[in-house]
């Protein structure tokens, strides 16, 4: 894919959902030269659930949106992101999820996993590294909004600071492997958000 076709935002919906509800959540960052793509996905792609699953709504903000976009729209529209996205995750309070999976795979759900599988937000790195914030169901809304502001902040110092940026020594200290993708989990305790990588997630949840 030649770099032009990268859009700078993907937010992925269930194929349901109604064009006029997406219209309306996104409406309040949607601005031109936004490279924004909406993507509709079956409900079938989300029967298979495994220990750490898709979200049913999801929101990708991409290397492009950070590099170009972001430094010719300004820090008005970082606000206006933040706000919006913090919009779309609020579903994740309101709606009820459930997981669903083979006969013969029930056994690959973790019954401590309290992360919700009904939104989630993945950022893309300056070194292309790819963060996935999880939303645990435990905490309240005004964590979640809290979580948001600190990754977002600290992905936006990585791209003007990198390699010598807080996330990048945070995640360099936490995860062996660059190739694999990084879950930002809050703290319930300090609410802080943390950095783990599949193998360490999964003995959390064990």
């Amino acid at each position: 894919m030649e770099q032009k076709e990268i859009p700078d935002i993907v937010l992925i919906y269930p194929d349901d959902c109604p064009d006029k509800f997406i219209e309306d959540e996104i409406k309040d960052f949607n601005t031109t030269n936004l490279n924004l793509k909406i993507q509709k996905v079956e409900k079938d792609a989300y029967m298979a659930f495994e220990w750490v699953v898709p979200t049913a709504f999801g929101v990708y903000i991409l290397k492009p949106y950070f590099d170009s976009f972001l430094k010719e729209a300004g820090k008005d529209h970082y606000l206006l992101l933040k706000s919006g996205l913090k919009k779309i995750v609020e579903k994740g309070k309101h709606i009820k999820a459930r997981f669903i999976t083979a006969r013969e795979s029930t056994k690959k759900l973790s019954e401590n996993y309290n992360q919700s599988i009904v939104v989630s937000i993945e950022l893309q790195t300056k070194n292309n590294r790819h963060i996935k914030l999880l939303f645990d169901n435990e905490l309240e809304k005004s964590d979640w909004e809290d979580a948001i502001d600190q990754l977002l902040d600290l992905v936006i110092e990585n791209y003007e600071s990198f390699p010598n940026d807080k996330l990048s020594k945070n995640i360099n200290d936490r995860i062996e492997n660059n190739r694999h993708i990084v879950y930002g989990v809050i703290n319930p305790k300090t609410k802080k958000v943390e950095f783990f990588d599949d193998r360490k997630l999964c003995e959390k949840y064990k």
